[in-house]
């Protein structure tokens, strides 16, 4: 490159960092996340630090943990080994990789089709709705897309010098033996970041599979003996590991129509068909536009997503027939693996690897009508495309800055919690209580038991989604479980607990309750030994026909403190 094109290119870099920065900072919110993966991750990282195994320590049985890939846990546990407390704190493990992410996209992109392009697709990237979303809570998904970013940026970067070298024959052996040097190093990198995407979700097998054929393609057979044997030994490592007792694998829930209620049965391989098309829609019309325009942008949603389809399809072809690099393997079979999975599982999360792959093979297509139009023409397309999505995307990311400005508020008054209502409240009442309202060393079934085990200390294991009343207490005998939480966080307590509880009360007792029921209150009850099911016990009043616990089921030395909402974590707390 001549120093003009370098100024070029740092210039557009430096503006992408600023903008991507403001984008994430203006949308970033320190409270906690609802969803059970955030405190899965935290749980995670607590037992690697204070243990150092990877266990599901929130759980009564204390099992390895053989789902989620490692390197995002171990990376909280290092935020947490250096003082991190709060959940805004730890949101910087998603925060920083969103900006590393856009920044890798413009590299990647700007090597294939100039700076400007690469420059409007990152922008295009940084607007987005999905990418915004997941900046700010603890989940895996924004480094996932930053590493899966970095290993394209890396093998294009290998690519150009590759194919610098490859062009240098009348230059000194000094000069060959600094372009090669280059793509080794490139490549190098570009095999760490697919290992380390890998180990960050397991939807980075694509990548994997996606640089040992483009390796395959290009005859480098030494790269990619070393790169199988770099990747391959960790990764069947972490196969064999999820060969013996732990958590549910991917590959046992794949099969199910729904993984959340296994009631409904299973499918088999003719089943995969439906669930193809079924994706491919909810995808194409909902989740992918959505997941940049937002949610809120309603009629443009269908135009723009067969749109978006259609062209990064006809460009992805484009490309296919000049050169087939990574990200033109990696692009099909990654979209084939979210095609193929539960459609309950589907989300705009998953897309997150696709968007910077969509933007660029449609930026393809549309360069490709350059055979039929002026280059002014193409221009002015291209222009209108960036604004109708960027356009769009400001405005809900607008949006997204007065609910995290009204709900900061909202939690500055009332607890960082508060804005979830108060069904989510008393639950987190009934955790706080639990710490040390309940003896040593006791198990409760809950329908949040990552959660509840960093706001009590106390593990935790999920209700079975049953109405029958003996699953609920084979499970609690099975896993020493002596409380199960009757709340309303959302209806499935409710539904299987409560029923469970009203075929059978004589085989539960009352603890505690918190707030009232037509208020969204929670009821901690107790789960009878035995010896004592069906049978009065002893204790006071009654709630609903359930007798009150035996004393032995309160801990007599409890403080009784008050529930004090803190976006500091009380798992976390601990360690101090």
């Amino acid at each position: 490159m001549n120093v003009k094109t370098w100024k070029t290119w740092l210039g557009l870099g430096g503006l992408l960092l600023i903008v991507s920065v403001i984008i994430v900072a203006f949308a970033f919110t320190s409270i906690p996340h609802s969803g059970g993966d955030n405190a899965g991750y935290v749980s995670l990282a607590h037992g690697l630090l204070t243990e150092g195994a990877y266990l599901d320590v929130f759980d009564p049985q204390r099992m390895k943990h053989t789902k989620y890939p490692p390197v995002f846990p171990a990376l909280l546990a290092m935020m947490i080994g250096l003082g991190a407390r709060t959940w805004g704190t730890l949101k910087l493990a998603a925060a920083v990789p969103t900006v590393i992410a856009v920044l890798g996209t413009y590299v990647w992109a700007g090597r294939r089709l100039g700076a400007w392009t690469g420059f409007a697709i990152a922008l295009i990237l940084s607007f987005s709705s999905a990418v915004i979303y997941y900046s700010h809570w603890v989940l895996s998904d924004a480094l996932f897309l930053a590493l899966t970013m970095l290993a394209l940026a890396a093998f294009v970067m290998a690519e150009a010098a590759d194919f610098a070298g490859a062009e240098a024959c009348s230059e000194s052996d000094r000069a060959r033996d600094s372009k090669a040097g280059r793509y080794t190093c490139w490549l190098v990198i570009g095999i760490a970041a697919a290992g380390f995407a890998y180990f960050t979700r397991s939807a980075g097998l694509p990548m994997v599979f996606s640089l040992f054929a483009w390796l395959a393609i290009n005859g480098r057979r030494r790269s990619l003996v070393i790169s199988g044997i770099g990747l391959g030994i960790p990764m069947l490592a972490w196969w064999l590991r999820g060969r013996g007792d732990g958590v549910a694998q991917y590959s046992e829930e794949f099969w199910m129509i729904n993984p959340y209620d296994p009631s409904q049965g299973t499918i088999d391989v003719i089943g995969l068909l439906p669930r193809i098309v079924e994706n491919a829609s909810v995808y194409v019309l909902q989740h992918g536009p959505a997941g940049i325009v937002g949610a809120g942008a309603g009629s443009l949603l269908l135009p723009i997503g067969l749109a978006m389809a259609i062209t990064a399809l006809v460009g992805w072809v484009l490309s296919v027939r000049e050169r087939v690099g990574v990200s033109e393997i990696f692009f099909p079979m990654y979209s084939g693996l979210i095609l193929v999975w539960p459609v309950v599982w589907a989300g705009d999360r998953f897309l997150l690897p696709l968007y910077p792959l969509v933007f660029f093979y449609g930026a393809v297509a549309i360069r490709g009508l350059n055979r039929w139009l002026s280059p002014a023409v193409t221009s002015l397309v291209s222009a209108l495309v960036l604004l109708v999505l960027v356009l769009p995307a400001a405005e809900n990311w607008l949006d997204t800055n007065r609910e995290s400005g009204a709900c900061e508020l909202v939690a500055a008054e009332r607890g960082p919690w508060a804005c979830y209502g108060a069904r989510v409240g008393y639950f987190l009442q009934a955790a706080n209580w639990s710490s040390d309202g309940l003896p040593d060393s006791v198990s409760v079934l809950t329908r949040k038991p990552r959660h509840f085990y960093l706001l009590s200390g106390h593990s935790s294991r999920t209700f079975p989604f049953d109405v029958d009343p003996e699953s609920h207490l084979r499970l609690a005998d099975a896993v020493g479980a002596r409380y199960v939480l009757l709340d309303q966080w959302d209806g499935q307590a409710a539904r299987y607990v409560g029923a469970a509880v009203n075929a059978r009360p004589g085989a539960f007792c009352f603890v505690r309750g918190f707030g009232q029921p037509r208020d969204g209150g929670a009821q901690l009850l107790g789960i009878l030994p035995p010896e004592l099911r069906e049978s009065p016990s002893r204790g006071g009043g009654s709630v609903d026909g359930v007798q009150g616990c035996p004393e032995s089921f309160i801990n007599p030395n409890s403080s009784g403190r008050p529930y004090l909402p803190s976006l500091r974590i009380p798992l976390l707390e601990s360690l101090d």
